[in-house]
């Protein structure tokens, strides 16, 4: 559509964003693991997942990691079941839950945008499907029961600790049932690594060692960024901005085009306006500006990232 050079684009901000959310995957472990397990050091972990990582992300057939997909949606649904009983046991706090505080508008939004990190898996999971016709229904049922799932999540683990909700949640919980939730979680993530990967083979066909050197990347980047919430909004704020929302509405003007007299085949007016303020004057540019900076000087200077100064 936008020729080589949009190729181009796409291809590096796919690449940029899956890597990023398979470094949040190890942040997400290392800071699990420690809580369980204070002892063990946090380079000791990052660099510990390497090893059978590096052999996972050998593999090129989608269907070859449907079982650890398996695997890991089973361990993420009990964990998942298991935080939510936490929440409900956690909720004897007295304090006055806030409904909004818009000093972190631009921190909530960019982690509400890093939950398009799916999204680059879409065209991989219709390609291996048996009958591609029912993937589009398939994907509409799906996206909304992910969508509520995870604004019941968030609402509830608020609800539960208020100001003192950390990021991840599951470090609010403790007891026997939180050490099995945060390791339930962890084997999740863990085995969606490799599947987070898939589409940068696709469009960057590296080598085995490459390949290796990829993951030892994400793990020297997770072992230098502690902070989970805030990696999150950095990714969010900035590659998945421009991928999830600018990039689509430019596609979407130079395929369809605008027709003034309204034939068959063109974009309506609103149509147009609608992606040209996507584009240009809607939150995602304004957004991904002032979200990527506000995020970076929070990672940088350990702030709670509550708006720009």
């Amino acid at each position: 559509v936008l020729g080589e050079r949009g190729e181009t684009l796409v291809n590096v901000c796919l690449v940029i964003s899956q890597v990023g959310f398979a470094t949040a995957y190890i942040i997400f472990i290392a800071a699990n693991v420690i809580s369980i397990f204070p002892g063990i050091g946090r380079a000791t972990i990052c660099y510990g997942c390497v090893p059978a990582l590096s052999a996972l992300v050998q593999i090129q057939d989608m269907a070859i990691l449907s079982p650890f997909s398996l695997l890991a949606d089973v361990a993420n649904l009990s964990g998942t079941a298991a935080v939510f009983f936490q929440d409900f046991s956690a909720f004897h706090h007295h304090e006055i839950i806030k409904t909004y505080d818009f000093s972190s508008w631009l921190y909530v939004t960019a982690v509400a945008v890093y939950s398009l990190e799916g999204v680059g898996m879409v065209l991989p999971l219709e390609t291996s499907c048996i009958k591609r016709d029912d993937f589009p229904k398939l994907l509409k049922w799906s996206i909304a029961g992910i969508t509520a799932l995870i604004a019941t999540f968030g609402v509830c683990g608020y609800a539960a600790f208020g100001s003192h909700t950390q990021a991840p949640v599951t470090l609010n919980l403790d007891g026997g049932v939180a050490s099995f939730v945060k390791l339930a979680l962890c084997v999740a993530l863990y085995l969606t690594y490799p599947v987070m990967f898939f589409p940068v083979w696709l469009v960057a066909p590296f080598s085995a060692p490459m390949r290796v050197a990829a993951v030892v990347g994400t793990a020297s980047v997770a072992f230098a960024v502690p902070s989970f919430g805030k990696f999150l909004g950095l990714v969010g704020a900035s590659i998945c901005t421009l991928l999830g929302f600018i990039i689509p509405a430019v596609f979407h003007i130079k395929v369809f085009h605008y027709d003034a007299k309204g034939g068959e085949g063109g974009l309506k007016k609103w149509e147009l306006m609608f992606d040209y303020f996507l584009v240009a004057f809607g939150v995602h540019v304004v957004f991904g500006i002032l979200g990527t900076y506000d995020s970076f000087m929070s990672l940088v200077n350990h702030t709670d990232g509550k708006g720009v100064d």
